[in-house]
């Protein structure tokens, strides 16, 4: 009996979970009918076939290329997805790993001859419905926004409060929301009035979030406040009464996937004026924006020339005390950026100290430790470990298996013998055999003794060649100069405070270049100008 397996999904338009049940049975249904024994059911709840990142979706295609069943049953192919090409890609591989491809409720058989049309023209069905329903979704909003009432998302400072029409009754019997309209928190309006107020009275970004902080003032998410955020809010025409919709447009990338946002015209923007949503004063806001504006311009004149500034080991170099990374925070000085965005509130790690001198010790220590006769050994076993592993993913296992059907054919030429049934070939197909059994026999005892020298000649040496070049790291190789470095040293560089001084802990949470080099710990006291 084959192995099969169903997927199921509901999407929010309009549909109630017990879809998923109703395209289970009928799939069931179908698998009695062919006699197919269902091993698994995959659901995925309240997701939208136009996009592939759904958790059984994915777990599903994994567990078809693995040969984990046969046939894939589903409702109808838009519940596989509603992506023509997304669509058409899955099919195609499932068919190619020699699965049959079912959808029980249109008739769709990849067995059949006329599948390739069949898919052809439902793939672009789901399109222009996905098309259509996109466009009614936005007329829709457009409706919405030109009556000031939310199309979606929070603000904060804001919650969202539904408008119903008792009259009339949604999916699961109850009032039907028409509309969601937005009224004012009064405890989060205050805290946008004292932001505006600060940042008027001349605190930067920067102590306006770490104020907050202090404060014990959680954040739109829950959590602590970033500069980034606080920029955010200054910049939101909303806190002044004043309603924008329909300034983005979201499209997803047919190379990744991802969606990527991009700016409409600013005659398609949807304004709507709403006095009683206003937060921030008029003379407030004003105040706010001839700052920001003012602080724009010296910002351009002072860096309009200044070239893109590349540094050795950002993104390498994280707080122990946080976590957050170390980035060049003040000129020419490393930092917290969690300590310098957010706050001693968040991370009291206020240590900096001086680019030249982290790059040049840093780099020295590194590039020492790797040379060492440890970390020369420990690459050199690691990537014997590698080989014998790989080898005994491919080669290894087909000859081990090829071993098995000798031996096998060996007993069954036995087998006939002792039958009494004995041709003129007997003798030679004995031999034949008996040979083939010795040389993989003898090919598996190599395997087993293989050595990083016989597949990589070059290996160690181009490992001393590799480390070598971290001698000097000219401005022109700056970026792969950090490729080369992360690569050593496989994971991250952990800075810890230690009595007004930091300490480089090298974590190798990863394999490098092959190998796995023993995690080291630098000690960078002594150095002066740090405080």
């Amino acid at each position: 009996m084959q192995k099969a397996v169903i997927y199921a999904r509901y999407s929010s338009d309009k549909q109630r979970e017990t879809s998923i049940d109703d395209q289970i049975r009928n799939c069931q249904r179908f698998a009695e009918r062919e006699s197919l024994s269902i091993t698994r059911i995959y659901k995925d709840y309240a997701l939208t076939g136009a996009t592939s990142a759904r958790a059984e979706y994915q777990q599903m295609l994994r567990d078809g290329e693995e040969g984990k069943f046969n046939v894939l049953l589903f409702d109808d192919l838009s519940r596989l997805s509603r992506d023509d090409v997304e669509m058409k890609l899955v099919t195609r591989r499932l068919i190619f790993k020699g699965i049959r491809v079912v959808g029980v409720s249109e008739g769709y058989d990849s067995s059949s001859k006329g599948h390739k049309i069949h898919a052809g023209v439902k793939g672009l069905m789901n399109e222009l419905y996905l098309d259509d329903l996109r466009d009614k979704t936005h007329r829709g909003l457009t409706g919405q926004a030109l009556k000031g009432y939310s199309c979606g998302g929070r603000t904060y400072g804001y919650r969202n409060v539904p408008i119903e029409d008792p009259g009339k009754k949604d999916s699961y019997g109850r009032p039907a929301v028409i509309a969601v309209k937005y009224e004012i928190i009064e405890d989060q309006a205050a805290v946008v009035r004292q932001i505006f107020e600060r940042y008027a009275f001349g605190n930067t970004y920067r102590e306006i979030a770490s104020g907050l902080n202090r404060d014990g003032i959680p954040s739109s998410r829950g959590s602590t406040w970033a500069l980034s955020a606080i920029k955010v809010i200054l910049e939101n025409e909303m806190y002044r009464g004043h309603l924008i919709w329909n300034r983005r447009e979201w499209m997803k990338n047919p190379a990744t996937g991802k969606r990527i946002s991009r700016t409409r015209p600013r005659e398609q923007w949807i304004e709507v004026e709403a006095p009683d949503l206003r937060i921030v004063p008029a003379a407030l806001w004003d105040k706010v924006k001839k700052r920001m504006e003012n602080n724009r311009n010296v910002h351009n004149s002072t860096y309009k020339s200044a070239p893109a500034q590349r540094y050795l080991f950002s993104g390498l170099m994280f707080c122990a005390e946080c976590g957050g990374s170390f980035v060049v925070t003040a000129k020419n000085r490393y930092g917290c950026a969690t300590h310098k965005d957010r706050g001693n509130s968040v991370c009291s790690n206020k240590i900096t100290v001086s680019r030249h001198t982290v790059e040049s010790r840093l780099l020295d220590n590194i590039r020492k430790e790797l040379m060492s006769e440890k970390a020369f050994y420990a690459f050199k076993n690691e990537a014997e470990r590698l080989i014998q592993q790989e080898m005994a993913k491919s080669d290894l296992k087909d000859l081990q298996k090829q071993l098995t059907s000798m031996k096998k054919q060996r007993d069954n030429i036995m087998s006939a013998i002792k039958a009494g049934i004995i041709t003129p070939t007997t003798k030679i197909e004995m031999e034949t055999v008996e040979a083939r059994i010795n040389t993989m026999e003898v090919k598996i005892e190599e395997s087993d003794n293989l050595h990083i020298s016989a597949i990589l000649p070059r290996a160690l040496d181009r490992y001393r060649e590799t480390v070598s070049e971290l001698e000097i790291v000219l401005p022109e190789r700056m970026l792969a100069a950090k490729d080369l470095i992360k690569s050593l040293i496989g994971g991250k560089i952990v800075l810890h405070p230690r009595d007004g001084h930091l300490e480089a802990e090298v974590k190798n949470d990863s394999r490098a270049i092959l190998g796995s080099v023993a995690g080291s710990r630098f000690d960078l006291s002594g150095c002066g100008g740090w405080i």
